[in-house]
Protein backbone atom coordinates (compact mmCIF):
# COMPACT_ATOMS: atom_id res chain seq x y z
CA UNK A 1 0.00 0.00 0.00
CA UNK A 2 1.32 3.60 -1.08
CA UNK A 3 1.44 5.97 1.65
CA UNK A 4 -0.41 9.46 0.15
CA UNK A 5 1.46 12.26 0.05
CA UNK A 6 0.30 15.40 1.40
CA UNK A 7 -0.20 18.31 -1.00
CA UNK A 8 2.31 20.86 -0.12
CA UNK A 9 0.96 24.27 1.26
CA UNK A 10 2.68 26.49 -1.27
CA UNK A 11 0.49 25.10 -3.94
CA UNK A 12 -2.87 26.65 -2.18
CA UNK A 13 -0.82 29.85 -1.94
CA UNK A 14 -0.38 29.79 -5.54
CA UNK A 15 -3.83 29.18 -6.52
CA UNK A 16 -5.03 32.14 -3.80
CA UNK A 17 -2.49 34.15 -5.49
CA UNK A 18 -3.63 33.64 -9.01
CA UNK A 19 -6.96 34.24 -8.13
CA UNK A 20 -6.16 37.57 -6.14
CA UNK A 21 -4.04 38.84 -9.23
CA UNK A 22 -7.38 37.67 -11.73
CA UNK A 23 -9.43 40.08 -9.35
CA UNK A 24 -7.24 42.72 -9.22
CA UNK A 25 -6.54 42.63 -13.31
CA UNK A 26 -11.00 42.49 -13.56
CA UNK A 27 -11.57 45.53 -11.47
CA UNK A 28 -8.98 47.84 -13.21
CA UNK A 29 -9.99 46.68 -16.60
CA UNK A 30 -13.60 46.96 -16.13
CA UNK A 31 -15.00 50.89 -16.95
CA UNK A 32 -16.60 51.97 -14.06
CA UNK A 33 -18.65 55.89 -13.99
CA UNK A 34 -18.21 57.84 -10.73
CA UNK A 35 -22.11 57.72 -9.96
CA UNK A 36 -24.59 55.31 -11.65
CA UNK A 37 -25.40 56.33 -15.05
CA UNK A 38 -27.66 55.35 -17.47
CA UNK A 39 -26.53 56.93 -21.00
CA UNK A 40 -28.57 57.86 -23.89
CA UNK A 41 -28.85 55.51 -26.90
CA UNK A 42 -27.71 56.32 -30.36
CA UNK A 43 -25.84 56.18 -33.52
CA UNK A 44 -22.75 56.92 -32.33
CA UNK A 45 -19.65 57.42 -34.20
CA UNK A 46 -16.30 56.14 -33.54
CA UNK A 47 -13.34 58.21 -32.70
CA UNK A 48 -10.49 57.60 -30.25
CA UNK A 49 -11.59 59.67 -26.56
CA UNK A 50 -8.34 58.13 -24.47
CA UNK A 51 -6.50 61.95 -24.50
CA UNK A 52 -9.96 63.91 -23.58
CA UNK A 53 -10.71 64.31 -20.46
CA UNK A 54 -14.64 63.46 -19.53
CA UNK A 55 -17.23 65.20 -17.50
CA UNK A 56 -19.95 62.78 -15.60
CA UNK A 57 -22.89 64.47 -15.04
CA UNK A 58 -25.29 62.87 -12.26
CA UNK A 59 -29.32 63.10 -12.38
CA UNK A 60 -29.19 65.85 -9.96
CA UNK A 61 -26.86 67.91 -12.21
CA UNK A 62 -23.78 66.77 -9.96
CA UNK A 63 -20.32 66.84 -12.50
CA UNK A 64 -17.39 64.39 -11.82
CA UNK A 65 -14.20 64.34 -13.29
CA UNK A 66 -12.01 61.24 -12.81
CA UNK A 67 -13.70 59.95 -9.55
CA UNK A 68 -13.89 63.75 -7.62
CA UNK A 69 -16.98 66.10 -7.14
CA UNK A 70 -16.31 69.64 -9.05
CA UNK A 71 -17.88 72.70 -9.14
CA UNK A 72 -18.17 73.89 -12.67
CA UNK A 73 -15.64 76.74 -11.48
CA UNK A 74 -13.54 73.90 -10.53
CA UNK A 75 -12.89 72.37 -14.25
CA UNK A 76 -9.98 73.42 -15.99
CA UNK A 77 -9.93 75.34 -19.19
CA UNK A 78 -9.06 73.04 -21.76
CA UNK A 79 -9.85 73.22 -25.15
CA UNK A 80 -12.03 70.09 -25.38
CA UNK A 81 -14.05 67.78 -23.09
CA UNK A 82 -16.39 64.93 -23.31
CA UNK A 83 -19.74 64.78 -21.33
CA UNK A 84 -21.34 61.58 -20.22
CA UNK A 85 -24.87 62.31 -18.64
CA UNK A 86 -27.59 59.72 -17.31
CA UNK A 87 -30.81 59.15 -19.80
CA UNK A 88 -32.91 60.75 -16.84
CA UNK A 89 -31.06 64.12 -16.62
CA UNK A 90 -32.89 67.19 -18.11
CA UNK A 91 -31.28 69.50 -20.65
CA UNK A 92 -32.06 71.95 -18.75
CA UNK A 93 -29.55 70.76 -15.71
CA UNK A 94 -27.10 70.18 -18.85
CA UNK A 95 -27.51 73.32 -20.75
CA UNK A 96 -25.99 75.83 -18.06
CA UNK A 97 -23.02 73.50 -17.98
CA UNK A 98 -22.28 73.29 -21.67
CA UNK A 99 -22.97 77.15 -21.36
CA UNK A 100 -20.37 77.16 -18.63
CA UNK A 101 -17.55 75.27 -20.92
CA UNK A 102 -18.66 77.59 -23.62
CA UNK A 103 -17.31 80.56 -21.81
CA UNK A 104 -14.26 79.14 -20.25
CA UNK A 105 -12.80 78.60 -24.11
CA UNK A 106 -14.11 74.39 -24.55
CA UNK A 107 -14.04 74.61 -28.69
CA UNK A 108 -15.22 70.80 -28.45
CA UNK A 109 -17.19 69.20 -26.84
CA UNK A 110 -18.03 65.49 -27.54
CA UNK A 111 -21.61 64.16 -26.32
CA UNK A 112 -20.68 60.44 -25.17
CA UNK A 113 -24.17 57.76 -25.71
CA UNK A 114 -24.54 54.38 -25.85
CA UNK A 115 -24.40 52.38 -29.27
CA UNK A 116 -28.43 51.44 -30.28
CA UNK A 117 -28.76 47.71 -30.42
Amino acid sequence: MRKKRPTPPSALTDIAFLLLLFFLIMAITSFQTPVPLDPAQAQAQKIDLSTIPTLYIAKDGKIYQEGKLLTIEQVEEKPSYSLLADRATRFSTIHPIIEALKNKGVETLHLLVEEQE
